[in-house]
């Protein structure tokens, strides 16, 4: 998969003053936060400290009590192409590998031919070019995690958030899936929340969370 394919048109995500409720209590607040394309940043905190519900409100998917967040300084719409790959993988259980990465861009609207050659190139990306018509329930945990990624990457997005990415996979694989996220030459923004060293390590910038707010202590 090339670099002008996996390009988008995003330039800055923000998120201005953002803040998530839930039973009576913040869950995430007063969080700001710049991301720009083709400079990734890596979340980071123990957990519980909100960094899978800060990817979730990035992505529009939760309702937010404070604050916003825009994208090239317009409200998300669903012009957006987001990108988004779960810790616990969230693809459907029954299907095959390419039927899960063919999902989102059926819903799209996409012409069945563009599908079929996003879903082989996807799969290649990751090393996973024989494994398109089997059954995700039959392959290993990260193989349903490279999955994933292919699925976020046939997508072509503007933005791509990964949640623990790289958590159920071998050295080599964690390398392949690393360079594929952190792609300079696609100029994404990308943010992945994680707590591997060889993942902060190799992001541009690193943010702390804590306690549902960044965590500026030092």
């Amino acid at each position: 998969m090339s670099a002008q394919e996996l390009r988008g048109d995003a330039q800055e995500l923000r998120a201005e003053g953002l803040g998530v409720d839930a039973g009576g209590r913040a869950l995430l607040d007063r969080i700001d936060l710049v991301a720009t394309a083709g400079r990734s940043i890596a979340l980071t905190g123990p957990s519980g400290a909100g960094k899978t519900l800060l990817l979730r409100a990035l992505a529009g998917h939760l309702p937010l009590q404070r604050g916003r967040v825009v994208l090239n300084g317009a409200p998300l719409d669903g012009s957006s192409r987001f990108g988004l790959i779960l810790q616990n993988h969230g693809l459907a259980s029954g299907l095959t590998a390419e039927e899960n990465i063919a999902l989102p861009l059926q819903a799209r609207g996409l012409d069945k031919d563009d599908i079929a050659a996003r879903c082989v190139e996807a799969l290649q990306a990751v090393d996973l070019g024989g494994a398109g018509r089997r059954l995700v329930d039959e392959l290993s945990g990260g193989q349903r995690q490279r999955v994933g990624v292919a699925r976020a990457l046939a997508g072509r997005p503007d933005v791509l958030l990964a949640d623990e990415p790289t958590t159920e996979l071998d050295p080599g694989n964690r390398a392949l899936v690393l360079s594929l996220l952190l792609d300079r030459s696609a100029q994404r923004i990308v943010l992945i929340a994680a707590n591997d060293p060889e993942v902060t390590e190799s992001c541009d910038e690193v943010v702390r969370l804590r306690d549902g707010r960044i965590d500026v202590s030092g």
